[in-house]
């Protein structure tokens, strides 16, 4: 008796060691395809670097890549951040829920035409009852012949303003118009100016009311195209999640001629490994930090 119970319970030990993992997003239960960790330190570099963890999270993927989890532990309030993401059949994002813990916070929600554009989208704040809702139209300027996409901005279910982008033939913004909620009176123009690496590295504001053009200096947009790339990580070794930390600052110690490039105050490189593993390295607008983010992906 005491054997078939001893066996029973290894059955039961084995069956749910192999079970698939699943993940619940709503009223429903998603199995797991692939699971991606993902942690972002900040570095600094004195002789060697040194790595700080600010951030993790845990992405969980249905086999056809239809519904997204990522959750995320904040260590500050002890609560657990979960994002869920659903897509159409064509990739697009269709609707986000964020939770905290298990509580609704937020709800987004997109639709798209027969041809792929957007033409609705939805943020509904579950916390403070606000919701924002937008519908967009598409057309063409007769004079110009750039496409012309209309925003109508609405916030509560009232209108708030309406806004007009404007494209050129190769769909890159050049102007954008906004109105207030009559759909005619101007409120503003920005125009746009981009710089070698495609990014914009001005924008030019003008306000009818007080005839008076602003101009802002984008920096992204002065960086060189070198300061923004995607580079094969050029590692033989197979990447370890658990060795993760030693292996990033051996990584970067051969990367250091790429990373401490003079020529750029702004940059993101992006070294990957096959379709498993990324590094990015990259600087940001907070306090000059510099940060790298190590995406490990992982089939269940």
């Amino acid at each position: 008796m005491k054997k078939n119970i001893v066996f029973a319970v290894l059955i039961v030990l084995s069956a749910s060691l192999y079970a698939q993992p699943t993940f619940k997003a709503g009223w429903n239960t998603y199995q797991v395809g692939t699971v991606v960790h993902e942690y972002t330190y900040t570095y600094a570099y004195a002789d060697s670097f040194r790595l700080y963890l600010t951030d993790s999270a845990v992405v969980y993927i249905t086999p056809d890549s239809l519904v997204t989890e990522t959750v995320n532990s904040h260590i500050k309030d002890n609560a657990v951040y979960k994002t869920v993401n659903y897509f159409t059949i064509k990739k697009q994002l269709a609707k986000t829920e964020d939770y905290k813990d298990d509580n609704l916070q937020e709800v987004r929600e997109w639709k798209y035409d027969d041809k792929g554009r957007k033409i609705y989208s939805l943020d509904d704040n579950k916390v403070n009852g606000n919701s924002y809702k937008k519908n967009y139209e598409y057309a063409s300027d007769k004079k110009t012949g750039e496409g012309v996409v209309t925003e109508s901005s609405y916030f509560n279910g009232k209108i708030e303003f309406y806004t007009k982008s404007y494209y050129d033939k190769n769909f890159v913004k050049t102007k954008e118009v906004r109105l207030n909620d009559n759909n005619k009176d101007v409120i503003h123009i920005e125009s746009y100016t981009y710089g070698d690496n495609g990014k914009v590295k001005e924008r030019s504001v003008y306000f009818p009311e007080f005839k008076v053009t602003k101009k802002f200096e984008e920096q992204e947009g002065l960086q060189l195209p070198k300061c923004f790339q995607v580079l094969p990580m050029g590692v033989k070794e197979r990447i370890n999640i658990h060795t993760r930390v030693s292996f990033m600052k051996k990584f970067m110690a051969t990367k250091s001629s790429v990373i401490f490039d003079k020529d750029c105050s702004d940059f993101e490189y992006k070294f990957v490994s096959g379709n498993y593993c990324e590094i990015i390295v990259a600087s940001t607008r907070v306090n000059n930090a510099k940060k790298v983010t190590f995406r490990y992906k992982e089939k269940v």
